[in-house]
């Protein structure tokens, strides 16, 4: 029994503690971060190149993500075994607000790996394109040129920072406030 409770209470310090480093990257990068950088451009991308690119910003995050999730699964599925099964879980107000915690930081997640993520390989390699040719590109050119295709990947990348946080937030507030429901 002495056992059980040592290794729940290790993934109870894994999941609140690689939760707050993942809520808390996601909000200094939408909140200060990118716009920031936005601010000083063109000054601010070699900054976001090193930053996404050599530091590998967000694989660090979804990774942190991961450790946050698995550890809360671990979590979840003890509790809904102590309450009798799934169903008897949900029965619950703690289990509806913990359920709506753990859907919402899955979905956080799935849009960081899925819609972030690309988004940001996308932009490294569009800027080493742009960094590998020879001078500004031509007015006349078609929408393919690299250089015309930034601002809608930097656009989609602060959306999505954005929709993660929100959904992180929704997170927070559900797992936070599950025992006073």
């Amino acid at each position: 029994m002495i056992a059980a409770q040592w290794f729940f209470i290790v993934f109870r310090i894994l999941h609140i503690g690689a939760g707050v480093a993942w809520v808390g990257s996601v909000f200094f990068l939408v909140m200060f971060v990118q716009p920031s950088a936005a601010a000083i451009a063109p000054a601010g991308a070699p900054f976001m190149a090193e930053l996404l690119g050599a530091r590998r910003l967000v694989d660090r995050i979804l990774i942190i993500a991961s450790v946050t999730i698995v550890a809360g699964l671990i979590l979840y599925l003890r509790d809904m075994n102590d309450a009798g099964g799934f169903g008897d879980f949900l029965g619950t107000n703690y289990g509806v607000a913990m359920t709506i915690g753990g859907v919402t930081a899955i979905a956080a997640f799935l849009v960081g790996l899925f819609g972030t993520r690309p988004a940001v390989q996308r932009l490294l390699a569009l800027g080493r394109e742009i960094a590998s040719s020879e001078g500004p590109p031509s007015p006349d050119l078609p929408a393919e040129v690299p250089t015309l295709q930034v601002p809608a990947l930097q656009d989609l990348t602060k959306i999505l920072a954005r929709i993660s946080l929100g959904l992180l937030g929704i997170t927070i507030i559900a797992m936070a406030t599950a025992r006073y429901w």
